[in-house]
C-alpha cells in the first residue's frame, strides 16, 4: 500500500435499545469493547427508547440504522443483545433477513 492511503476500518451501527430510564452505559461499553477487539469503527451510535411499544418494523430509529446498511456507510448492526432489536425470535429473524437481503449482518457483543 503506498504511503498517505488512508485505510477505512469496517463500519458498524451501534443500536442500543433503552428499557429503563438510565442510559444504556453498560450495554454500550459492552458494543464498543466488542468493536475494538475486531478493529471495527463505530460509525453511528441509536439509543431508542420506543423498544417496548413497537416491533423491529416500527421503529424509526432501528430503520434508521438499517438505512445506513442499505446506503453502504456501515456493514453490520451491532447490538448488546438479540433482545435489543426483539424479544420475539420470529420479529428478530423477519429483520435479520432484512439486513442479510442487503449484504450485511447483525452482530451481537458477545463477551470474550
Amino acid at each position: 500500500m503506498p504511503p498517505n492511503t488512508p485505510t477505512h476500518n469496517f463500519q458498524v451501527v451501534t443500536y442500543l435499545a433503552k428499557t429503563s430510564s438510565g442510559f444504556p452505559e453498560r450495554e454500550l461499553r459492552r458494543c464498543e469493547a466488542y468493536a475494538h477487539a475486531f478493529n471495527w469503527d463505530i460509525a453511528l451510535i441509536v439509543v431508542d427508547d420506543e423498544v417496548d411499544a413497537k416491533g423491529p418494523e416500527r421503529r424509526p430509529l432501528l430503520q434508521a440504522a438499517l438505512q445506513r446498511l442499505l446506503d453502504n456507510r456501515a456493514g453490520a448492526i451491532l447490538v448488546p443483545s438479540r433482545s435489543a432489536i426483539s424479544p420475539i425470535e420470529g420479529e428478530f429473524n423477519e429483520f435479520a433477513e432484512r439486513v442479510e437481503k442487503a449484504s450485511d449482518f447483525i452482530q451481537v457483543a458477545t463477551r470474550r
